[in-house]
């Protein structure tokens, strides 16, 4: 059943991409029906702190739920791999449901808020508005928006809005569950699709810069694997690919050896770039990249597609955590697979 599910997935884009509103991606900077926030630590020694906001003002009635929504916090929960932090070796969806009512807002400690437990330490969230007065119905209702903080022993900390993604169904309170598979589709019909390739603007390479991924193609089980277009300070070109699974958080360098400052400081380089001491002499390395996934696989290798869906952020130890850039070029086959996994329902 599944393998027919992607099948027709996959061969409805090019149906898709004559959808007026298929043909735009989801806007970063405006409010949303989902939102994605890119990473939690719920563990002892870590401490974060999502708040989602709904900004419709009206109506406000106490006899109405006229202007409110019900907020579906999943959280996704990885089992680490010790021996690759890029492939857990599991997931589980831990679920919550936050009444708002208009102009309302609401800040959770995940520590508290996600589900106990040794494997409930880390992963990303996905917020989803739903019908106030239905039970688990999702609908189109741009009016979200978000921002975690995350903070840890070490001292470091950081700041990150979350990935809106807007409404595709129709107006206003309008079912975005189409096709009845009780998922999230960011196809260009239930909600706006997501980009093709994602981006960074700028790295400094070193052990403090970290790289997240979330995947949204494919099952907990399934591979990702990503193609890195990467280019030094002096416009030098490299390539590295790097297969994943579900999420990860995990230093740069570590992605690929082409991020390590020893190799990038090898490379023909620019002088002029950091050059700290005004001396000509370059002291950090720099470069930029895209990012693409060039195709998702089952655990027994049959292709889920040739061409996935990964959103992220870049962060440098201290301070702001950006939301990686994204191509104007969308893609058709993101969604995401929260309800039907085995895990706990919280109140």
């Amino acid at each position: 059943m599944r393998s027919i599910f992607y099948t027709l997935l996959i061969a409805s884009s090019a149906v898709l991409a004559t959808n007026p509103v298929a043909a735009q991606t989801a806007k970063a900077r405006k409010t949303g029906s989902v939102l994605i926030f890119m990473g939690h630590r719920s563990g002892p020694n870590n401490i974060t702190l999502l708040s989602v906001t709904n900004t419709k003002g009206e109506p406000q009635t106490p006899t109405s739920f006229g202007g409110s929504v019900d907020a579906h916090f999943e959280y996704v929960n990885v089992t680490m791999n010790p021996l690759d932090p890029f492939c857990p070796t599991n997931c589980t969806i831990f679920n919550r449901h936050e009444f708002l009512t208009p102009n309302d807002t609401i800040t959770v400690l995940t520590r508290c808020h996600n589900a106990p437990g040794p494997n409930a330490g880390q992963g990303y969230v996905v917020v989803t508005a739903q019908d106030p007065e239905q039970s688990n119905v999702d609908i189109c209702f741009d009016h979200l928006m978000g921002s975690q903080f995350v903070f840890n022993a070490s001292g470091m900390f950081l700041i990150l809005n979350a990935q809106p993604i807007q409404c595709a169904a129709g107006p206003e309170g309008t079912p975005t569950d189409l096709n009845g598979n009780n998922m999230q589709d960011f196809d260009g019909n239930e909600y706006v699709p997501l980009s093709d390739k994602i981006m960074i603007e700028s790295f400094i390479a070193g052990p403090r810069t970290r790289l997240c991924i979330v995947n949204l193609t494919g099952e907990c089980t399934d591979t990702n694997t990503l193609y890195f277009s990467v280019y030094n300070d002096n416009e030098f070109p490299l390539s590295a690919t790097r297969p994943f699974k579900i999420w990860f958080d995990q230093p740069l360098e570590d992605v690929a050896p082409l991020f390590r400052y020893t190799f990038l400081a090898s490379l023909p380089n620019d002088p002029t770039e950091l050059d700290i001491f005004c001396n000509n002499d370059d002291d950090l390395e720099t470069g930029w990249a895209i990012i693409e996934s060039i195709g998702v696989r089952r655990a027994d290798g049959i292709s889920v597609t040739d061409d996935g869906v990964v959103v992220g952020c870049i962060a440098v130890g201290i301070g702001g955590d950006p939301l990686l850039w994204e191509s104007d070029e969308p893609q058709y086959n993101g969604l995401f697979l929260g309800r039907p996994s085995v895990g706990p329902t919280g109140p």
